[in-house]
């Protein structure tokens, strides 16, 4: 998400990377390979894409079904916008994701070149523009008719935060020794 332009404070940061631990432990990791910090974890994930296997056939079909399924869950009914939209995700995909991974999972061939940077300024731009002058809100980028308002659709649906939802999580794994929440 930082590379698509999000920001997070100390606090979201270490909180994302506390429920990642839970999460960890819950599923049965050492403690002794059980990462403590973002740092180490970054470490530990470098490890394991040096060690990461050819995607199976599984991870393809998966891939492609999560990329082609987009439109649909942004409302999209036109094939033509259906198409694009599916394009468009691609191209952030193989920003994000790299030559060697897309190309493992077969994504079409498209120049990635910019998209991630043209994705991040478009979501800047139109968090400047939204706070600061509302009156432009007529502008493209926030009328939600381009590719990068019906992406960005798609990853707002995940976000509770605008809505003032917050959730608390427990202090500690067991919950007698957790704090109040």
């Amino acid at each position: 998400m930082k590379t698509l332009g999000a920001v997070f404070s100390d606090e979201e940061r270490e909180s994302f990377m506390a429920v990642w631990r839970y999460s960890g432990h819950l599923m049965g990791i050492p403690e002794t390979i059980l990462f403590r910090d973002e740092e180490e974890a970054l470490k530990l994930y470098d490890i394991g894409l040096m060690c990461d296997p050819e995607a199976p056939i599984e991870s393809v079909v998966t891939a492609h079904s999560l990329v082609n399924s987009a439109p649909l869950i942004a409302g999209m009914t036109s094939p033509e916008d259906r198409q694009k939209l599916a394009k468009y995700v691609y191209r952030i995909s193989r920003g994000l994701l790299g030559r060697d991974t897309c190309e493992q999972l077969m994504y079409p061939t498209h120049s990635s070149f910019g998209s991630v940077a043209w994705f991040r300024f478009q979501q800047r731009h139109g968090h400047i523009t939204g706070k600061l002058l509302p009156l432009l809100r007529i502008l493209p980028v926030n009328t939600g008719d381009g590719n990068y308002s019906k992406f960005t659709s798609l990853l707002e649906t995940s976000v509770y935060d605008e809505e003032r939802i917050h959730y608390k999580l427990p202090d500690h794994v067991y919950a007698e020794e957790s704090s109040k929440w």
